[in-house]
């Protein structure tokens, strides 16, 4: 069966039409004529999958990846950069008018990755066995990689080594996350179902196996759908520096993942920033303090608010390290420091939530801070932004401008730095 594809649509698959119902194929571009197979047929769509390309787009490049089509990991590598990035701008925009209804928007620009390849300083690598990689697509099904394109070369370098250790540990190891900092230092969790009593291995062993780098590594247990922190060999953090700051990231805690864009996203948020005289600025979902150590050269006060215990010590440590003693960091969700932050009458807000966006108790709170004239919002799923967006143009909002900001090459993750200003702002 023939498809002509019309377009590629968020979450990595393109659009055709295949007898009057609309089908989804994986790893094609708009243009392309394609002979598919139907894996499933649901009530008002297809899930197809290519068998052969008959007419290939111009912009169909040879993935440099022998994984890919297989490995779950990338979408986007049989495309040339250049069109990833113009596709994802297509998408972006096209996703936020359908959902928001907002079609006067201004995308200020895009912000390629430097470098494409690489570029991931962080993995959570899946076992089975002695497979170790990453889930095939809409499949349980581990890939057994022997290296990534997308991790930074010392974290794919890790995956041969990572399979010569596993018959040490007694019990099974479902997963290992490696984190590999700017610095060069490397932290390692090894998550089990039933934590191991004793280890096989100690820190001068592991770093003799897998990285003289590696400065320490954590034993993790699932309890539930809950990863849970049993003990940990060595130190448990990194440290990265950008530009002019310095950060402690714990293995607990988030840090952006792109290392060769993480300085230009700061940038493109402090540029904003300076606009702006501020007198107090909120940073919701603030990590590290990512964004509100640079923030505490443009007001007075600032305040950090982050649910995870482990980011939060990392922010008070960077707090110091970065002599910002105007910044001050709370513990709890975005949501349960609406009251305090309601109390303080922010001039500013940073949000930069998970990719089920904000939830609409927070952005009540933030129609409701008459002093509030900005808002800068980072997001990585422009579904949830459409909605949120949305919701804060009926609260007196709106988006002075969107610049895209290619943190997953090869992937169809998209990210954004959106700019709303209240239009009745004094």
């Amino acid at each position: 069966m023939i498809v002509k594809i019309k377009k590629l649509v968020y979450g990595g698959k393109a659009l055709g039409k295949l007898e009057d119902k609309v089908c989804f194929v994986p790893f094609v571009l708009p243009d392309e004529e394609v002979e598919v197979r139907i894996k499933k047929e649901k009530k008002s769509y297809l899930e197809c999958e290519p068998v052969q390309i008959i007419n290939p787009s111009p912009y169909r490049v040879e993935p440099p990846c022998k994984y890919f089509g297989y490995c779950g990991g990338c979408d986007y590598m049989h495309i040339s950069y250049d069109t990833q990035l113009n596709l994802k701008k297509e998408i972006f925009m096209e996703t936020l008018e359908r959902i928001s209804g907002i079609k006067d928007f201004h995308l200020k620009e895009i912000i390629p990755s430097p470098k494409n390849l690489h570029y991931r300083n962080k993995t959570q690598l899946k076992i089975k066995g002695k497979k170790i990689g990453f889930f095939k697509k809409e499949s349980n099904e581990v890939i057994n990689l022997d290296y990534c394109l997308l991790l930074k070369e010392d974290i794919s370098n890790l995956i041969p080594p990572l399979k010569e250790i596993l018959p040490f540990f007694r019990y099974k190891i479902k997963e290992a996350h490696f984190y590999s900092s700017s610095e060069g230092q490397i932290t390692a969790k090894f998550i089990f179902n039933i934590p191991p009593k004793t280890l096989p291995l100690s820190l001068k062993h592991m770093q003799t196996f897998l990285d003289k780098q590696l400065v320490g590594y954590g034993i993790y247990s699932m309890q539930g759908k809950i990863i849970k922190r049993n003990r940990f060999i060595g130190s448990p953090f990194a440290y990265e520096t950008v530009g002019n700051y310095r950060f402690r990231v714990s293995a607990d805690s988030f840090f952006q993942i792109n290392r060769f864009q993480i300085g230009n996203l700061i940038d493109a948020v402090e540029k904003e920033l300076k606009e702006e005289k501020a007198k107090v600025i909120f940073d919701l979902f603030c990590g590290v303090g990512t964004f509100t150590i640079p923030a505490s050269k443009y007001a007075d006060k600032v305040y950090g608010v982050e649910i995870n215990p482990y980011a939060v010590q990392d922010a008070n440590h960077n707090r110091k390290i970065n002599n910002a003693g105007n910044v001050f960091f709370r513990q709890t969700s975005a949501s349960e420091a609406i009251s305090f932050m309601v109390k303080k009458n922010p001039d500013l807000v940073i949000v930069d939530p998970p990719r089920t966006g904000l939830d609409k108790n927070t952005v009540e709170a933030l129609g409701k801070i008459q002093s509030l004239k900005k808002i800068i919002y980072i997001s990585c799923n422009p579904s949830t932004l459409a909605r949120d967006a949305n919701l804060l143009k009926n609260k007196g909002f709106k988006i002075k401008y969107t610049k895209l900001i290619d943190m997953f090459p090869h992937t169809y993750h998209i990210e954004s730095i959106n700019v709303f200003e209240r239009l009745n702002k004094s």
